[in-house]
Formats: structure tokens, sequence, C-alpha cells
């Protein structure tokens, strides 16, 4: 017959405790994930800033002039011409009176050297007063023979070429066509061609390179007719266009 162990009741109690125990389970606590957005900034544009473009302006107030330079205050009108033409044409002219057209205006003949006493005119200068200085500025040049149909005076052109046609006359048929930086010595470009010989002038017609010119330069076109002698100017007409 086996052997039985009873084992102490406390004993007992403890090696079924597991199986006494209550068995209640606790679900494990699910919280909701939290989820942040991501924060997302509108973009921020800014536009380009466009510049205003740049217009030049002729520097006497709007008005194109050739002769002298926009700092230049020349207080006498006689002393303007005989700036002007010394220095374009390498000799001291022979001028007559200054005429007044109004208060601010007014013009002087361009002579030729006399011979026997005796004068021919050659060509008028328009001059006025302009800018803060009052200074007296040659705006260009007329002459009945000589003339210049097209460019128009005080016209835009580009830096280029540039037709130049009127009607002329001079010394066997020579007329020079030249364009010059205003106020300056600079030459951009001359022409020699020909129109009329005798008493009647002559239609013409060239190109002038002005490419040589910056945007918002004056330059002033001339036509002379050339009389073959060193201290004459002969019939001349000059005009300014803007370089654009």
């Amino acid at each position: 017959m086996g052997i039985v162990r009873l084992l102490p009741a406390p004993v007992l109690c403890a090696s079924l405790l597991a199986g006494c125990a209550d068995d209640t389970t606790t679900p494990p606590t699910t919280a909701a994930p939290t989820t942040t957005p991501p924060t997302t900034a509108a973009p921020t544009t800014t536009p380009p800033t466009t510049a205003a473009p740049t217009t030049t302006e002729p520097p006497l107030g709007g008005q194109l002039a050739i002769w002298p330079a926009a700092g230049d205050v020349i207080a006498d009108p006689a002393a303007a011409a005989r700036d002007f033409i010394s220095t374009v044409f390498g000799f001291a002219p022979n001028l007559g009176e200054f005429r007044r057209g109004d208060s601010r205006s007014g013009e002087i003949e361009v002579l030729s050297p006399p011979e026997g006493g005796v004068t021919t005119l050659e060509s008028v200068l328009l001059l006025r007063q302009l800018g803060p200085g009052d200074g007296w500025f040659v705006l260009g040049a007329v002459s009945d023979a000589n003339t210049i149909a097209t460019a128009e005076p005080g016209s835009t052109v580009t830096a280029g070429p540039v037709e130049v046609t009127g009607q002329g006359r001079g010394f066997e048929g020579t007329l020079i066509i030249e364009a010059r930086i205003a106020r300056s010595d600079t030459v951009l470009d001359r022409q020699i061609t020909q129109g009329g010989a005798m008493e009647a002038p002559e239609p013409y017609a060239v190109t002038l390179d002005l490419s040589a010119a910056e945007p918002g330069d004056t330059v002033f076109i001339m036509v002379q007719g050339d009389v073959g002698l060193e201290n004459d100017t002969g019939e001349f007409s000059a005009i300014p266009v803007m370089i654009g």
C-alpha cells in the first residue's frame, strides 16, 4: 500500500494560488495616436522689381544744341558762334552782326572772306540762351543752297546707318556730308558726294554710319559745299539729332 503524504493546508493553498487566484486581465490602455499635421506655410512669392525705363533727355531742358558743351556758359552769342566755327572748320570765321529774334534767341550770319572788299552770305547760325546759366548755344545752321531734307532736325535716329538727303552745290560739284558728336570734335563719319557744280543746287543722297555713337548722344549732321579754299566755310547747313 502506497504512502500518501499529506501537505499542510497552508502549503496546499500556496501551491494552488495560481489556480485559485482571480483570473482578471486588465486590458492594455490603447491611446489614440496623436497625429500633428505638418505646418505648411504658404509660399512667399516676391514679384520681381521692374525698374521704369530710363528716358534720356537732352541736358538743356529738352532742347537739342550742337555747340558748346552743356556745362559751358558762353555769355555772348558771337563768342559761341566763333567758338563753333573755329573748332569745326579750323579757322577764325568772318561773322556778321548778331540779330536778335526774341529776348532769348537770335542769329548770326557766316560770311565768306572779303574779296575786293566784298563778302557773300554762306550760312546763318541759329542761337538761343539755354540751361541754368543762360549761356548761348548754337542750335543749328541753315543755308539756301545746301540743305538737309532728311534726317529731320531734332529727330531720334539709331546708332547705325542713317540716310541723309537734300540738295547742294559746291566747287566742281563737291559736297561734304559728315556727322559729329555734338559739342565735341569727334567725327563719326564723313562722306564726299556730288551736287550741283553751277548756280543751281542738285539732289544728293548718302548713308552715314553713326554706330560709334551711344544712346542719348546728340549728333549733328552737316552738309558743306566745297570751295577749294582753306579759310572759307563754304555754304553749309547743320542739324541736331538724338541717338535712341
